[in-house]
């Protein structure tokens, strides 16, 4: 959820960003649309449901964009609140991450604890080294 937040305050941010650029006499249209391009961007990384919310929110609660991060937790409350239990899970788990697990090539490239440049290292300690004896 805290990604979510962060995704809609940068929107918000975002928004504002492309009207000043927009009323901006003194750029070109391609860099015009790159900061609209870059706000499009924000949007499709949050889901549908938010994106309703924060568009009817966006015109009916003018008080609240006024901060950013209000706005946003204001947006996020009210999507949450109007799903089901079931999709609220959904929500909550659109950004969540998983634990790193050590992969089959984490092992192959001596990062595992079966690896031959341990063998190596154990070898060496001990005097099983070929051609010289341990001393």
């Amino acid at each position: 959820m805290k990604t979510m937040l962060e995704l809609l305050i940068r929107l918000h941010e975002m928004r504002c960003c492309c009207e000043r650029v927009k009323r901006n006499p003194q750029l070109t249209n391609c860099e015009k649309s790159v900061a609209c391009f870059h706000k499009q961007l924000v949007r499709e990384c949050l889901p549908v449901t938010v994106l309703n919310h924060y568009d009817r929110m966006k015109k009916t609660e003018r008080t609240l964009l006024t901060c950013p991060e209000i706005f946003a937790m204001a947006v996020l409350v009210a999507t949450y609140r109007s799903l089901s239990p079931l999709q609220r899970r959904r929500l909550v788990r659109h950004f969540k991450t998983r634990p790193p697990t050590q992969s089959s090539d984490a092992r192959q490239n001596g990062t595992g604890k079966n690896s031959r440049s341990t063998a190596r290292r154990f070898k060496a300690v001990t005097g099983d080294v070929v051609g010289k004896q341990w001393r």
